[in-house]
């Protein structure tokens, strides 16, 4: 009997989300299982030092819990200009700047959300979830060719300190395919957030040891006030279904239903997207970027405003998780460390982000005071649909998130493509004045007629992490079904 499904940035973590929900776990058991496995086995993406979004179907009701960062600096005696080192990665030839070191730690938010949807919602005992984690960690993983590639992108960052650069080496390179890593300094401190709740993270030695690596620029102050927020998610509807996005503080959520809005008016795609149907796709991810306006980034966080304003409508590095049980839960998580600070809290194992050092969440200049919501381009979705069909999906990518997941919501509504070959389809992304195209599973006469659509155009030829980072999973009364992105990041998608 098939009893769920779960979609992971790796094979690890995919595999501890099955094996929990094989064993009787729920939706939220699988994914604090498959998330904390992927704070060990995908450091670069995901840490307890980071944070997230999560959107939840739990015994009926629709909820979404804010697990993002805050603003450092309460009670904060140091003073001084937050100055940042600057690395420069390429994705696929496209060359991105991320900003990192200790002024760039944002207030951690992953073990005060995981831990409390847990306490909510989970169905297994939390030492059970955490096990095969605290085991990888400290015994041992094997690494996989996509963690490999995942660690080398980031090798620059990771180098910089002899604690990062030993999450993913082998003391001489980044560790190749068939070798073994370890995190003992993390089982100490899982076992420890095991059997003490969170409070060591945010008040005790675990606190002190991130305010120490953070230099002052985070404070005692800031870990202890954090919370995690559990919100009402935005709720729209395409052709039908009905769509479930997480509020503030994700820009990207009244930004995506708004998007689909604006489909909504024309007729259904083509099953195979025409060069007409990619120039329709083409001019709503322009107008996603059109909603995002001063005003819409000053007044997201009030109470209301993205409700509003889609009822006035007119028509990093991160990873992505989602779960789905047999009693008709669905989990979609996803989660970030950025690109790290380069930084562990010394004697923890954990690895600290770098949110600060990102300009779609910081931007420069920002004069938000200490302890407010930082924003994120985070979407965590849901869809539901006729005949009983309900969907859990979420995507990496930064900016190309809400135009990654917008084209897989249309492959589903519209074209009525299964959920593993919408997500391998090849993608567009738009942005200001450039068409990024992804010349992987198109061929030379299908490039040049996309051209067009864009006033500047960057092509990608590999398949890569520049558009990937999609997982998704399905419940339905026909069983369960999910996709990953497998060809671009090495992610997995398990179906019991």
């Amino acid at each position: 009997m098939k009893r769920g499904a779960c979609a992971s940035g790796d094979v690890h973590s995919a595999a501890a989300g099955a094996d929990v929900l094989a064993e009787g776990g729920n939706a939220v058991d699988a994914i604090v299982a498959a998330g904390l496995m992927a704070a060990v086995t995908l450091p670069t993406m995901t840490s307890l030092g980071g944070g997230g979004m999560m959107t939840l179907l739990v015994d009926g009701r629709v909820t979404s819990c804010d697990l993002f960062s805050t603003l450092p600096g309460i009670g904060m005696k140091r003073q001084g200009v937050r100055e940042l080192d600057v690395v420069t990665v390429s994705f696929e030839g496209i060359d991105v700047d991320f900003r990192v070191r200790a002024p760039s730690i944002a207030v951690p938010g992953t073990v005060a959300g995981l831990w409390e949807t847990h306490l909510r919602h989970g169905r297994m005992p939390l030492k059970e979830v955490a096990g095969r984690a605290i085991e990888a960690a400290r015994q041992g993983f094997t690494v996989t060719a996509g963690q490999t590639s995942a660690f080398s992108l980031l090798e620059e960052i990771y180098r910089m300190t002899p604690a990062t650069w030993g999450l993913l080496s082998n003391g001489r390179e980044v560790a190749q395919p068939g070798e073994t890593l370890r995190n003992p300094d993390l089982a100490d401190t899982l076992e420890c957030l095991v059997e003490e709740g969170p409070a060591p993270f945010y008040e005790g030695d675990i606190a002190r040891a991130i305010a120490e690596a953070s230099e002052g620029w985070l404070t005692l102050e800031d870990l202890a006030a954090y919370r995690a927020l559990f919100r009402a998610p935005l709720e729209g509807s395409y052709r039908g279904w009905t769509v479930h996005a997480p509020a503030m503080p994700s820009v990207t959520g009244g930004m995506l239903l708004a998007a689909l809005r604006y489909l909504e008016s024309g007729g259904p795609l083509p099953r195979d997207f025409d060069v007409p149907a990619w120039t329709r796709i083409v001019d709503a991810m322009r107008y996603m970027e059109n909603v995002r306006s001063d005003e819409y980034e000053e007044r997201l966080f009030e109470d209301g405003y993205l409700q509003a304003m889609l009822a006035a409508c007119p028509g990093g590095n991160t990873m992505h998780i989602s779960t789905a049980d047999a009693d008709g839960n669905l989990v979609a998580y996803t989660t970030t460390v950025g690109e790290s600070a380069g930084l562990v809290a010394p004697g923890t194992g954990v690895v600290l982000n770098n949110f600060l050092g990102e300009e779609d969440i910081h931007p420069v200049g920002s004069q938000r005071a200490p302890g407010h919501r930082m924003m994120t381009s985070m979407c965590p979705l849901l869809l539901s649909g006729g005949a009983g069909r309900r969907i859990a999906m979420g995507s990496a990518g930064s900016a190309r998130i809400k135009t990654a997941l917008l084209q897989i919501v249309l492959q589903l509504v519209d074209g009525g493509v299964d959920l593993a070959e919408a997500v391998r389809r090849s993608r567009l992304h738009v942005e200001g004045d450039t068409l990024y195209i992804e010349g992987w599973g198109r061929t030379e006469e299908q490039i040049d007629a996309l051209r067009p659509l864009g006033r500047e155009v960057v092509l990608t030829s590999e398949c890569g992490y520049f558009f990937g980072g999609v997982q998704v999973v399905e419940h339905s009364p026909h069983g369960f079904a999910a996709g990953a992105d497998e060809d671009r990041r090495g992610c997995v998608a398990r179906v019991l």
